[in-house]
């Protein structure tokens, strides 16, 4: 069923600016007892606004509005066209992330150095698939509504395109746009935060060890010379352990290195930091319920 929206901007406070972050958009809806207006759930950004729904209005060509959790509306940072694109894109580049980091994983595990047409083949399929991500890259930023706020938002898309690191993580950047990670706040939203960062933990240990192994492997005076060794390195320098046994002696792999340390506090502190935060909304509900329940008992 078509639905005819009108996008109104209107003025907002600084205060109301300050609160949510963005410009407050009102939609008007012509009353339609078949049109479910929250039926939709697709613009929520587990990177941007928390908690956000969508004003639903399928047939519109207008910009999408969103409910936070205290029923405000708060306008998605993304343009309709990007939003259509990205949910009509988002599977073929998970799709295409993951046979890049098989790919990947594969060309620096394997060692043969081109040596048969099977790595050549690979070769060519990186080259490729990260020709797809620069054209996705860009496709975006020309359908973006704000530009600037498009680039801020995309760092690591844009950097992947000069630094081959870490186009391995683009397959984390195009999960995070699945349905899955898009709710309402409190703990549903930790709990996809705490499933999104112990994903970005194995992820990051993973691609960091392979980088490692590739720049260390072959050194004179190496003692990472294994991908085993480079997992048991970065799992005791990110849990800040740190025995000494294996150390990178190469100026790549010392750079990985850093990049590990700093990147592991960054996410290790996130994932402390939500799962106290779950744990005090724990035993905040289980004390109100038992307030509760000796004032029922008086």
């Amino acid at each position: 069923m078509d639905c005819a929206c009108t996008l109104v901007m209107a003025r907002t406070t600084v205060a109301s600016e300050l609160k949510q972050g963005m410009t407050i958009l009102t939609v008007g809806v012509p009353p339609d007892p078949l049109i479910d207006t929250r039926r939709s759930f697709e613009n929520f950004d587990i990177f941007s606004v928390a908690g956000a729904l969508s004003y639903a209005c399928p047939m519109a060509e207008t910009a999408k509005t969103m409910l936070n959790a205290e029923g405000e509306r708060v306008t998605d940072a993304r343009s309709p066209r990007e939003i259509d694109y990205e949910r009509w894109t988002t599977l073929p580049m998970i799709f295409l992330s993951f046979i890049f980091l098989l790919a990947y994983s594969v060309l620096i595990l394997d060692d043969l150095r081109f040596s048969n047409i099977f790595t050549v083949v690979l070769a060519f399929a990186l080259v490729a698939i990260w020709g797809i991500f620069i054209v996705d890259y860009f496709v975006r930023l020309g359908l973006a509504a704000n530009k600037r706020m498009f680039v801020r938002r995309n760092i690591l898309d844009m950097s992947s395109m000069v630094i081959p690191f870490l186009r391995p993580f683009l397959l984390l950047v195009y999960l995070a746009r699945l349905k899955w990670f898009r709710g309402s706040t409190g703990s549903s939203l930790r709990a996809r935060i705490m499933a999104y960062s112990g994903s970005a933990i194995i992820m990051f240990i993973y691609v960091i060890s392979l980088a490692v192994f590739a720049a260390e492997r072959h050194a004179p005076t190496a003692s990472i010379t294994n991908y085993g060794d480079a997992v048991w390195w970065a799992m005791e320098t990110i849990s800040t352990v740190g025995y000494g046994d294996m150390v990178p002696v190469t100026v790549p792999g010392r750079l990985y290195a850093v990049f590990l340390m700093l990147g592991g506090m960054v996410i290790v502190g996130a994932t402390t930091a939500t799962v106290i935060s779950y744990l005090n909304e724990r035993v905040q509900k289980v004390h109100k319920r038992s307030q509760d329940s000796h004032q029922r008992h008086d």
